[in-house]
């Protein structure tokens, strides 16, 4: 199914949902089981839709590029 098609049958409400969900479950289980690779490895993404979604979070959370980078210094990710 193609992510054009995709776009059309969820709202904006349901894509923000399932992001912010998947979001919790991942740091949740990288917290308690330690890293995990964020895709599988035979899963096409790119690294544009990285950065578009990034940014959004990023915004989302009023976070800066620096914060993160701190973040992860310290924190050892």
């Amino acid at each position: 199914m193609s992510s054009q098609i995709e776009m059309t049958r969820l709202s904006d409400a349901e894509v923000q949902d399932m992001l912010a969900r998947a979001v919790r479950l991942y740091a949740e289980r990288v917290e308690e089981q330690g890293a995990l690779a964020a895709f599988p490895a035979e899963t096409p993404v790119t690294a544009t839709e990285v950065m578009v979604t990034v940014t959004a979070m990023l915004k989302a959370v009023n976070l800066q590029v620096f914060e993160l980078g701190m973040w992860q210094s310290w924190a050892g990710r």
